[in-house]
């Protein structure tokens, strides 16, 4: 999700909750891909969740004709046209393809609650923003796994899920865009592009990025630190999403041994005494009817970080303690699922311009000349403003371009932490043994100049969204103990640790600095936000307790990749601890939060989980060297 996007939608979400809007509008539901009644009795494979991740592993199971494969989806096929196009985030008009989960009252979060944004559709929902981690946020996932887990094993699945097609020549020479189609594949589904236009301020923006000491990478997808450019799934000829739906599902959706149910919730996996999962039980939506699907040889969990672990939970694998509270018999005691929940928290901070550049991003709105102007190259050929999706650029700023007098400071004062003392405290002695190599590697990140710290997507505005890339605080996701079948208890425990709230002060520093050089001062600008009265780490830290957000739609790593003995969920492969004849293969499985929008990132975990599932079942597949 695009950072400078979120302000207004959980405003729009917060409105539409407390006047008691439901989910799921059905003005573009579609007929169910099969209906409950078609269902067969058993299946080779059985995928849970039909979003990002797990229409990419059913394509590719189900490359292998003799292999059926069933996609069971909570949500619908949304097939409106408008959920398509460049300026799609910052409507609402997916809003409806969202679960209505509101988060418990946060004291560290200005005693606040959150929506939580977790999509309720096939293919899932994002803001198109296809970027990539830094090489050492994948390099640390292999301390908990093994190497193939590390940028270097990744970057094939990247390669795989992603093909990019260059920007305008004009528009390279004109703003110096770099990339290298090195990081990219050929021949591979998701298709990424540039917008076909770019905001004259952006150009100053990034001049005043390099005066404030920060360095340009030629591309994000293989060094994402420093100012880099970033592409959005955009097809480059029709200028509209490219996702799952329409490049892993629907060209294959004809195979008969790929099925789809949508719009049907799946209440619990069955396991047999072996501990061996056998099977789901499904409940259409809207009736009570439950119906048993076998599965043959493997279980897929892919209900996104959300419900991934509410369904692991209400079919006997979690917390011993929480089951036995919620009257579910425990299959096996696995204090991980739901715990190490994580995504990217948030401010907003900026100015107004006395002399902004003219065309300007608000040309779109106040100017009726330039509008005309940007509608008539839409309509013609689907280039100019309108093609601007989310941006595509951005700084990902090592702490020590953030706060060059006191980053050292700061991995001092995480290295004299507790590693316990702001965890949750349902964390078993194994979790918090997990959360200190976490907490090693963000310190090791915090030190060197290839990680970024903060996120902060610039083109031509007043005002920025400014995320935090590597959080310490820890949330759950857990089941309602008393109504196991509504939605999960989720806290995002946000500046739980107050090193994030700090960090996050010192971003706003950062930009001031930023603001008084000589480029960035032909703006003219004035701060509006915080405030220039605010000017001590104290009072940016309070002010970032009320006014900061919760999520920017990154929610991941509540079943982690890691051993027990370090409280992970599954192991290298990706099966489940305890049990046998299932995996994850979503955001759920990461250990911690890469420093990107995770969308990317979950295209190659996805990519990766199918190669491992053929792999262990002796099913052939095609070479990553392919793509």
């Amino acid at each position: 999700m695009a950072l400078h996007a979120l302000r207004a939608l959980t405003t729009t979400i917060a409105v539409a909750q407390l006047s008691g809007i439901t989910a799921y509008s059905t003005s573009w539901l579609v007929s169910r891909e099969i209906t409950p009644a078609e269902l067969q009795p058993s299946y080779d494979f059985v995928i849970i969740g039909g979003g990002q991740s797990g229409l990419v592993i059913a394509n590719r199971l189900t490359e292998d004709p003799t292999k059926t494969v069933l996609v069971v989806e909570y949500g619908i096929v949304d097939r409106n046209p408008a959920q398509l196009q460049p300026d799609s985030p910052f409507g609402t008009g997916w809003l409806s393809f969202l679960y209505n989960i509101t988060s418990v009252v946060m004291p560290t979060f200005g005693n606040r609650t959150s929506a939580v944004l977790a999509a309720a559709t096939a293919g899932g929902v994002n803001g198109m923003m296809l970027d990539r981690a830094a090489p050492l946020d994948y390099d640390a996932w292999a301390l908990f796994s093994r190497s193939d887990w590390s940028f270097s094993g990744l970057l094939p699945y990247f390669r795989k899920s992603t093909q990019l097609t260059p920007p305008d020549p004009e528009l390279v020479k004109e703003f110096n865009i770099t990339y290298d189609l090195n990081a990219y594949g050929r021949n591979s589904p998701i298709q990424l592009s540039y917008a076909k236009y770019e905001w004259p301020g952006t150009k100053i923006h990034y001049k005043a990025m390099l005066e404030a000491g920060v360095k340009p990478n030629k591309e994000q997808g293989l060094a994402a630190y420093g100012i880099v450019w970033f592409p959005s799934a955009l097809d480059p000829v029709t200028v509209t999403r490219s996702y799952a739906v329409n490049r892993y599902y629907d060209p294959v959706s004809s195979r008969s041994n790929l099925h789809l149910l949508t719009y049907s919730r799946v209440n619990e996996i069955i396991f047999d005494k072996r501990k061996h999962a056998v099977g789901i039980t499904i409940q259409p939506r809207d009736t009570t009817t439950i119906l048993n699907v076998a599965a043959k040889k493997e279980i897929i969990l892919t209900a996104g970080a959300i419900h991934t672990p509410q369904i692991l939970q209400r079919s006997g694998v979690g917390a011993a303690t929480l089951l036995k509270t919620a009257n579910i018999p425990v299959v096996v005691d696995l204090p991980g699922v739901g715990s190490n929940y994580q995504d990217h928290s948030s401010i907003t901070a900026g100015n107004t311009f006395a002399t902004d550049v003219i065309p300007n991003p608000s040309s779109l709105v106040n100017n009726e000349t330039f509008i005309a102007w940007a509608d008539e190259l839409w309509a013609a050929n689907r280039t100019g403003p309108r093609s601007i999706g989310v941006g595509m650029a951005g700084a990902w700023l090592p702490l020590r371009d953030v706060s060059p007098t006191e980053y050292k400071k700061l991995a001092a004062a995480l290295q004299a932490q507790d590693p316990a003392a702001y965890l949750p405290s349902i964390y078993t002695p194994e979790q918090v043994l997990g959360f200190k190599l976490q907490r090693d590697t963000i310190i090791a990140s915090y030190l060197s100049d290839k990680a970024g710290q903060i996120e902060l997507p610039f083109g031509g505005t007043a005002q920025y969204w400014m995320s935090l890339q590597h959080p310490l605080s820890r949330g759950t996701v857990t089941i309602n103990t008393t109504h196991t079948y509504s939605e999960p208890i989720v806290d995002f425990r946000t500046f739980s640790n107050p090193i994030d709230p700090l960090v996050l002060a010192k971003s706003i520093q950062f930009m001031r600095r930023w603001t008084e050089t000589p480029s960035y001062q032909t703006f003219t600008p004035t701060e509006i936000m915080p405030g220039a009265a605010l000017q001590t780490d104290e009072d940016l830290v309070a002010w970032i307790r009320t006014a900061g957000g919760a999520t920017v739609a990154h929610n991941c790593c509540t079943a982690a990749l890691s051993p027990r003995s370090l409280g992970g969920v599954v192991n290298a492969d990706l099966l489940v601890h305890g049990v046998t004849g299932l995996s994850i293969g979503d955001a759920s499985v990461m250990p911690m939060v890469p420093a990107t929008h995770t969308c990317a990132t979950v295209y190659a975990i996805a990519e990766k989980a199918a190669d491992l599932i053929k792999a262990r079942h002796h099913i052939q597949t095609r070479s990553t060297q392919d793509y």
